[in-house]
């Protein structure tokens, strides 16, 4: 059996914000709480702040009304509350009476709906529920990243080439032998040194500069952008390895980095998709 056992401290309803019980309230709360724990029957608790520190919200005629607090028409306002589960009521009022509450303070036990206090027809719809919960229906793929791994032999020569091209990296998986380059919200490459990369296939690598591993492309919002990008790359010391080409409803250009990996930017005219 669960019961939720309700703190409703004297004069809370009132208290100024930020107000704190003493140190030895808190400590003995703490060896209160402790005992629960050890005792095995403790699911979840927690503490509230005063009422002054939140709000209301209350509907009438379709329309929500929010009050901030305090709140002169409660008589009682909860300043905590413990979830456990034990055998019985019985030993459910035995934990209230152990705990080390002020003078009026009073402890509320409301026992907690199990699911078959329900109709059979609910408690099946309550299960239909926690089983889409627990196999959740796949992401659409617009919301999934991608993670292009690269290898390159100078980690800090190929930062500051991306860097010149406005890309930027992020320093939680940085480190001497690898870096991940953010592209865009879904678009994340992995620039791995090449010892490093090994370690992720039993395939020899290739070498980029002399064999085509793979082009990697990525759009842009127009011509210019497309330009931009491209120069800005040959400015930093990558190699041209082709002429731009346009096809008039899409354009394309892309260069070589410092390790000889194929980068193509395109644009493409939004009517033409459209049709």
């Amino acid at each position: 059996m669960r019961f939720m056992m309700l703190m409703i401290p004297k004069g809370y309803e009132s208290a100024e914000p930020g107000a704190m019980p003493s140190a030895d309230a808190v400590a003995a709360m703490m060896k209160y709480n402790e005992d629960l724990q050890k005792a095995g029957i403790l699911l979840a608790l927690d503490g509230l702040h005063p009422p002054s520190m939140g709000a209301r919200v209350s509907f009438a005629d379709g329309k929500a009304k929010v009050t901030d607090g305090p709140f002169a028409e409660a008589k009682e306002v909860l300043g905590g509350y413990w979830m456990i589960q034990v055998r019985s009521k019985e030993e459910a009022i035995e934990w209230a009476k152990r705990c080390p509450g002020s003078p009026n303070e009073v402890i509320e036990l409301r026992q907690v709906q199990e699911m078959e206090d329900f109709p059979a027809d609910v408690q099946k719809a309550a299960e239909g529920f926690a089983e889409m919960q627990a196999n959740p229906q796949p992401k659409p793929a617009e919301s999934q990243n991608i993670f292009v791994n690269l290898p390159i032999k100078d980690l800090k020569a190929s930062v500051e080439f991306f860097t010149k091209l406005g890309y930027t990296f992020n320093a939680q998986f940085t480190n001497e032998s690898a870096t991940c380059m953010v592209v865009s919200e879904h678009i994340y490459v992995m620039l791995l040194v090449e010892e490093f990369f090994k370690t992720f296939t039993t395939k020899p690598l290739v070498d980029a500069k002399t064999s085509t591993e793979a082009i990697i492309c990525l759009s842009m919002p127009s011509r210019d952008a497309v330009n931009r990008i491209v120069e800005a790359a040959l400015a930093a010391g990558a190699r041209r390895y082709a002429e731009p080409k346009d096809y008039g409803f899409m354009y394309q250009w892309g260069f070589e980095d410092l390790d000889g990996h194929i980068w193509e930017y395109c644009w493409m005219d939004p009517a033409h998709v459209q049709k």
